[in-house]
């Protein structure tokens, strides 16, 4: 099945859980890609990487020692991505970002260098958004950034209130015709 026809198709059954109803563009990949600091990362954590267009894109500019954590709840976007990523270093784990901490000590990680989240934090509740910007702020590394997507502006006083930078990006061409994103990217 074509990528655009699996997420399609998801988001179709689950809107809340699938932000998304095609792949997101190179565009939008180059934006997220560039805010990440590729020779000093030596962990780097994907929440919600879907079909794997930033998956694929963040291996091919991370250097050989670099682990990619990937945390996806879709079991049709974990077959996906266990079938057509074929990478040692990335390591896919089937929690949501909310379990961030705990699966990350399993692997004997203290904190990352760089967090990537395409989830749709719009669709959740307030007490689950709250819950995942906790987990991802307590394993960001001091130095780190937390890069994330969304297609609204509405996230940017709650991200303020975790994190002591946020900057925010417009990208007017991501999934054709018309969906413009906004990328967030925020510091401890």
């Amino acid at each position: 099945m074509k990528d655009s026809l699996l997420l399609l198709s998801n988001f179709i059954k689950n809107p809340k859980e699938v932000g998304s109803v095609a792949p997101s563009s190179k565009f939008l990949t180059k934006e997220i890609t560039k805010n990440i600091n590729f020779k000093a990362s030596k962990t780097i954590v994907e929440l919600g990487p879907g079909l794997g267009t930033f998956t694929k894109a963040i291996l091919k500019k991370s250097k050989q020692g670099t682990r990619l954590f990937c945390f996806e709840v879709n079991k049709k976007f974990c077959s996906h991505l266990e079938n057509n990523i074929i990478d040692e270093r990335m390591v896919l784990i089937t929690a949501g970002a909310e379990k961030l901490s705990s699966n990350l000590k399993k692997f004997k990680i203290k904190e990352a260098d760089c967090i990537v989240s395409g989830l749709p934090f719009l669709n959740f509740s307030e007490p689950k958004k709250m819950e995942i910007l906790r987990e991802v702020k307590n394993s960001l590394s001091d130095n780190g950034k937390f890069i994330l997507f969304q297609y609204t502006n509405g996230l940017g006083r709650l991200l303020e209130s975790h994190f002591s930078k946020v900057k925010r990006r417009f990208v007017p061409l991501n999934v054709p015709p018309s969906f413009p994103s906004f990328i967030y990217v925020c510091e401890k």
